[in-house]
């Protein structure tokens, strides 16, 4: 089964979708638990690489990388062991390693999403929500990319319910969300994620019900999992 990127705005439902997407076709759902390897990887707590996530990347770069020489840091990064490269390790999902201690900036950041994302290319059968994975593997041919979008008013009306906000509030809420969304991509991969290219399609759920949704997408996987060749071949 190939590896499955969601791109999403807020409140167009890309995290429920990819949720029953791999339920439907039995992979893993991965969205926070990336966050978490990195938080593993580099030795903070999980709640100081979300919030570097969430806020970081837009007032500024790589402020340790400034003071400290990370080639000769990542010199002394512990190399992939073998069972990383050859095997997948059934205690994590996430199978790779790379450590640096103790901190955390914005080139160490994207070098960890990019590799996790990438060793998660290679294994396959995973549906990953969010972090520039549409751009990370936009050269893997085992890869589906979708883009999960809704009319404004669709998703202030769901922020407003879910998160118990006045109209108003929701609509700054989620314009605030959006404009992080598109900092994040513009700054560590220089797109816009809006744009159609990117993705194997584009999926209003304005227009086109979320479990139907999961359907196309679904049959979308299966159309390209019925390509891959099998061991024989």
């Amino acid at each position: 089964m190939p590896v499955i990127t969601i791109s999403n705005q807020f409140g167009a439902g890309g995290p429920e979708i990819g949720r029953e997407l791999a339920k439907r076709l039995g992979i893993d759902y991965l969205d926070k638990e990336i966050l978490h390897r990195v938080a593993l990887e580099v030795n903070v707590p999980d709640e100081e690489v979300e919030e570097f996530e969430e806020e970081h990347h837009s007032k500024f770069r790589s402020f340790f990388s400034t003071i400290f020489d990370l080639d000769a840091l990542k010199k002394k990064a512990k190399a992939p062991p073998e069972e990383f490269a050859q095997g997948y390790d059934d205690r994590d999902k996430i199978p790779f390693h790379y450590r640096v201690d103790g901190w955390i900036d914005s080139d160490i950041y994207k070098q960890m999403i990019v590799k996790v994302i990438t060793a998660l290319g290679r294994r396959r059968g995973v549906v990953i929500v969010g972090r520039g994975g549409q751009v990370v593997l936009q050269d893997n041919p085992r890869t589906v990319h979708i883009r999960i979008v809704a009319d404004e008013e669709d998703r202030v009306a769901w922020t407003a319910q879910r998160r118990n906000l006045s109209s108003e509030e929701a609509r700054d809420f989620v314009h605030l969300v959006d404009a992080r969304s598109h900092d994040y991509l513009r700054f560590y991969f220089d797109v816009d994620p809006d744009q159609p290219t990117l993705y194997h399609a584009v999926l209003n759920t304005s227009r086109i019900p979320r479990d139907r949704c999961v359907e196309i997408i679904e049959g979308l996987a299966r159309e390209l999992a019925a390509q891959e060749p099998t061991d024989e071949g």
